[in-house]
């Protein structure tokens, strides 16, 4: 697929602070939606994850969603929080920390009743604690089935761990593929593909081999420097990746394990530190061939919020090319400070709906709308 570039200066969307979250007591790291419930876990220097609740609002005059803080999570863990991340059933939460453990948190079966009734400001237990890094873990992600959770450190490894009954964990795998820090790890939305990026300023791409284990089957070159952010698209063709060099590249599925360079997105002054690629709702309800909203942040505290597409080829009208625009912006999204994380929320109805952690310690919640 070839690529051409459809910049609006004249946005035709605007992005909304719904509400700011604040309470921790040192910068915010990560946050992360819960899939199946309303629920918005977030991460800190402090140690802790908050949990907040939130809510479609009746009254015309009140906010239309109404965020509130229900727990907090002491974790225990003896440094920095620095990643979280769901399971797809939304029972069980895992922490990535500095002090080089993954946590995996849940509460007990009978806190959920016969009716299915959930109680989120219960208690929540560390179930398992996976050791194994040698020094701090940057990121955690469970894969689309639930059945694999992955992990990586500044030890430059990407751990594989299966996921059994009753919270036991299995290490399938410890990939030493990358030659510096590993800063993330994202799986693919369908298969169990992983993708890992690093400050060798390469992505690694692994699969399952039955006969072999896991192994990386592509590196992915083209960044000049550190990669900090990896996101698929919802339909899986598409992976995006955020650099220090202040770009996000764009590589595009042509075969089943081989990935291409396809496009290049320019409008952020410093790194790129977070980026999140939701389905978000087409501005032009005719339009068949959107990719969904990418949004990115980082050290210059501006959000974009991509609109990504398929359509005509300038170059080629007989061919099919990947297309973008930026559809929405903010400035200072926390003030003067870093915005470390930007996450869509998964949940129909709320995809428009997007959260960011910064070094001011808050969490913003913030949703995008037609201009």
């Amino acid at each position: 697929m070839s690529s051409t570039t459809t910049m609006d200066q004249d946005f035709p969307a605007t992005i909304r602070e719904v509400a700011t979250l604040e309470g921790h007591e040192d910068r915010a790291w990560h946050v992360a939606w819960n899939p199946t419930r309303p629920l918005l876990a977030s991460c800190s220097a402090d140690k802790t994850v908050r949990l907040y609740a939130y809510s479609k609002s009746t009254d015309p005059d009140a906010p239309e969603l109404k965020f509130s803080h229900i727990t907090t999570i002491p974790t225990g863990h003896a440094k920095t929080v620095r990643a979280v991340a769901w399971s797809p059933s939304g029972k069980t939460l895992a922490t990535a920390s500095f002090d080089s453990n993954i946590g995996v948190w849940a509460q007990e079966e009978d806190e959920e009743g016969e009716e299915g009734a959930f109680n989120p400001a219960a208690e929540w237990e560390c179930m398992s604690l996976l050791e194994g890094h040698e020094t701090e873990c940057k990121s955690v992600a469970y894969s689309a089935s639930g059945n694999l959770l992955a992990s990586c450190s500044r030890d430059k490894t990407v751990w594989v761990w299966e996921v059994h009954p009753d919270h036991d964990f299995e290490c399938m795998g410890v990939l030493m593929e990358h030659t510096q820090d590993v800063k993330c790890v994202a799986w693919h939305p369908t298969e169990e593909i992983l993708a890992s990026a690093s400050y060798d300023d390469t992505i690694k791409l692994y699969i399952d081999d039955p006969q072999e284990d896991w192994f990386c089957f592509q590196t992915l070159s083209g960044h000049s420097s550190t990669v900090w952010s990896l996101a698929f698209s919802p339909d899986g063709r598409f992976l995006a990746s955020a650099s220090d060099d202040t770009t996000i590249r764009i590589w595009e599925r042509v075969q089943e394990h081989k990935w291409e360079y396809i496009d290049v997105l320019e409008g952020h002054e410093r790194s790129v530190y977070s980026i999140s690629w939701g389905r978000g709702k087409p501005l032009d309800s005719g339009d068949a061939g959107s990719l969904g909203w990418l949004a990115s942040t980082g050290g210059d505290g501006i959000i974009n919020v991509w609109e990504l597409g398929v359509g005509q080829s300038a170059k080629d009208p007989r061919r099919k090319a990947l297309t973008h625009r930026i559809i929405a912006k903010v400035s200072q999204a926390h003030g003067v400070h870093d915005v470390n994380s930007v996450v869509w929320c998964p949940r129909k109805g709320f995809e428009d709906l997007f959260a960011t952690a910064g070094d001011d310690g808050a969490v913003k919640v913030w949703k995008v709308a037609p201009s």
